[in-house]
């Protein structure tokens, strides 16, 4: 009579769902944002000077025609 529960167990209430408020994926949300922020974290000080440098040369070229068309 012990053992009898195992085979005649009641199914779960309906809306009784591990995380129903979205937790999960959130979770892996935040998980894929920020895992290479960690992993490449060493780099990327190199990807924001070399990011600076493209910029400063596209202003470099456009300076000049900046300067002839606002004046």
């Amino acid at each position: 009579m012990k053992t009898e529960w195992r085979n005649n167990q009641l199914p779960p209430p309906e809306g009784t769902e591990d995380r129903p408020d979205g937790f999960i994926s959130i979770a892996v949300l935040a998980f894929v944002l920020v895992a290479p922020l960690i992993y490449f974290g060493p780099q990327l000080g190199a990807v924001e000077v070399w990011l600076a440098d493209i910029f400063r040369t596209i202003d470099g070229w456009i300076g000049p025609i900046r300067e002839l068309v606002f004046g």
